[in-house]
């Protein structure tokens, strides 16, 4: 069964200022001085554009956390690069694509088969651009309505939304329009704040004991010891943690919409399609060059930046030309390849 949500403009969007609006770029940057300790982990499992290559595998991210997972992306043979990584595709919970151009969507038909002839129960949530419903109601109903074992929630985003798309308990989702040849949406994964470290260091020193009263103050509630003295919370324990953020944004040419999904993440995967000596079929196809993506992490202060995306043009040694490009922007770029994991 497939239930499907609209999210129009008017339902929570924000506009969107112009490209050339950009913030200034910061005179400095090194990311050297961060450091991230975290549960999170990206693996770029395709960084082809258009079409794959021997090497390259098409568009599809995955971000796992605490136990669950979700595919930023859901190119042509995903399904094998999930094997290839060893993930546990029943830990899917969401498929988020970016548009409707193939090297970013036609991997779900096998992907959906293949988790339903598993016998998956657990309902997916998958959110895309208008369109895409339809494109799931065709590919399971095609030529006849086929065994589906789990439920699907389908969210479609209409053109130029802006803002929240998922809100659990420890974690969001958010997205922002990008500027492609069709209507796509960049995304960003931010983790709540956590509460602050216990120091049992000091709760020893102070008396308190092992049990209950541990507990009461980790839920913010006040204790009282045996000598009388009352124990505060923030006598124990720290200020809140920020929590970890991902930001992923492709297919796109430079925008505004990027620079905000990627306002201060620790990991911004963004396109970098070409380099300068194609500048002009990055202009034509609304892609950006590696340059323009670079500009984009250091505005947004990103604290990593991988590009991905790269035309099949660029093998190994064309690959260095782009990499010197960029870094004259933005340091210690991090050029994806298929199957590469960073632990956040």
């Amino acid at each position: 069964m497939i239930v499907v949500k609209r999210l129009d403009v008017n339902n929570g969007s924000i506009p969107l200022k112009a490209a050339h609006m950009l913030p200034p770029v910061p005179q400095t940057f090194s990311k050297s001085s961060f450091v991230l300790n975290s549960s999170m982990r990206v693996t770029v499992l395709g960084t082809s554009s258009a079409i794959p290559t021997f090497k390259r595998a098409l568009s599809a991210t995955l971000v796992e956390r605490d136990g669950d997972a979700m595919l930023f992306d859901c190119g042509e043979g995903t399904q094998y690069q999930l094997m290839r990584c060893s993930a546990r595709r029943g830990r899917l919970s969401t498929i988020l694509i970016t548009h409707l151009h193939g090297d970013h969507y036609y991997g779900l038909p096998g992907l959906l088969s293949s988790l339903s002839l598993n016998q998956r129960e657990k309902g997916l949530k998958i959110i895309g651009p208008r369109g895409i419903a339809h494109y799931l109601d065709f590919i399971l109903n095609f030529p006849r309505r086929q065994h589906q074992s789990f439920p699907i929630d389908v969210q479609e985003i209409e053109p130029g939304f802006e803002g929240v798309l998922v809100d659990e308990e420890n974690f969001r989702v958010l997205t922002a329009p990008l500027d492609h040849r069709l209507p796509t949406q960049g995304y960003r994964l931010e983790e709540k704040a956590r509460p602050g470290a216990f120091d049992g260091a000091k709760a020893d020193a102070l008396g308190v004991p092992f049990g209950p009263e541990r507990g009461q103050l980790l839920r913010g509630e006040s204790i009282t010891l045996a000598s009388g003295r009352t124990i505060h919370p923030e006598d124990l324990i720290g200020p809140p943690r920020p929590g970890k953020c991902f930001a992923y944004c492709t297919d796109t040419t430079l925008s505004f919409g990027a620079v905000k999904l990627a306002r201060n993440a620790d990991l911004l995967l963004h396109e970098s399609t070409y380099g300068d000596a194609f500048h002009h079929l990055a202009q034509e196809r609304k892609h950006a060059t590696i340059r323009e993506a670079a500009a984009v992490a250091r505005a947004a202060g990103a604290r990593r930046f991988v590009a991905t995306h790269f035309s099949t043009r660029y093998d190994r040694e064309l690959i260095k030309v782009l990499k010197q490009e960029g870094e004259g922007i933005y340091p210690d770029i991090i050029f994806a390849q298929d199957l590469m994991t960073i632990e956040l």
